[in-house]
């Protein structure tokens, strides 16, 4: 549906070059936010991912140089690539680290890897994140939402983590038996506290996800995560984020137990390339 609405308005606006589509998507049902004629911080990332040069294509199409249909196919290809963005809220004194429809990255990082937890992981880690080894503090607002990653919570226990939760959180996991070591949150003025744990370097990653109702600049919420980034502690403010992480660390942990490599490290050229023409230049 996106690939279509994309053609319709391409079509629509006689557009004959690059343009860029804000799209938003929730529950199989897309709508179009904005759309913008010139090329975005995609292009050149897709460019590298299909092994394209969309730059050039669109810029014989715009001079009216004839140009041949380019046929991809994302099925054929042998690797899965992944764009992170970086933000500059370390930079921003008493912002809130929390994300909206709005962009607030300020650059963007993209990795390859032979699957998605590899790309995904090689890319955070190439946009500041710190991977965790010992502790992780879960602080989610939304009920469901602290239901959904319960089984994530489960999987960090399984690896060997010390789960923290503040109060709400650390009750439902342990009404699940998940061994979850409660701390009380910044204004609860008595310890173990959130902010002594993370001044004291005690916290290796923080998962904080605010509910809609937290919003205000002396929220409990605000001042965790104002907290993780004033220490420099690796935060994630999303569920789908910090889903996709705690499987990517499941899965490098297990390859690791079993003795077998997680991390490929080969070029893009090697990714993208047809693989004959690789062994024959290595063979060169």
């Amino acid at each position: 549906r996106v690939k279509a609405i994309g053609q319709k308005i391409c079509r629509a606006l006689q557009i004959s070059g690059p343009f860029n589509v804000q799209f938003m998507c929730k529950e199989n049902e897309v709508m179009v936010i904005e759309c913008n004629l010139r090329a975005s911080r995609s292009l050149p990332f897709i460019s590298k991912t299909y092994n394209t040069n969309f730059v050039a294509m669109a810029t014989r199409i715009m001079l009216g140089i004839p140009q041949r249909p380019v046929t991809i196919q994302p099925m054929d290809m042998e690797c899965i690539s992944a764009k992170v963005p970086t933000f500059s809220f370390s930079r921003l004194k008493n912002s809130d680290p929390r994300l909206g429809v709005e962009m607030q990255s300020t650059g963007e990082v993209a990795c390859f890897g032979v699957n998605q937890y590899e790309a995904f992981l090689k890319a955070m880690i190439s946009a500041g994140f710190k991977l965790p080894t010992k502790t992780v503090l879960v602080s989610i607002g939304p009920a469901m939402q602290k239901v959904e990653f319960a089984q994530y919570a489960r999987m960090l226990v399984d690896m060997g983590f010390t789960v923290y939760g503040t109060k709400n959180t650390a009750e439902l996991l342990k009404a699940q038996d998940i061994a979850c070591t409660p701390v009380y949150k910044p204004f609860v003025r008595r310890e173990p506290n959130v902010i002594t744990m993370l001044k004291t370097g005690k916290l290796d990653l923080v998962i904080n996800v605010p509910d809609s109702m937290d919003s205000q600049g002396l929220s409990d919420g605000f001042e965790i995560r104002r907290g993780a980034v004033d220490s420099g502690t690796p935060l994630l403010v999303d569920i789908k984020t910090a889903i996709l992480v705690v499987m990517c660390l499941r899965r490098k942990f297990l390859r690791e137990q079993s003795g077998k490599a997680f991390w490929d490290y080969s070029s893009w050229q090697e990714h993208t390339e047809p693989r004959e023409a690789v062994t024959v230049a290595g063979l060169a």
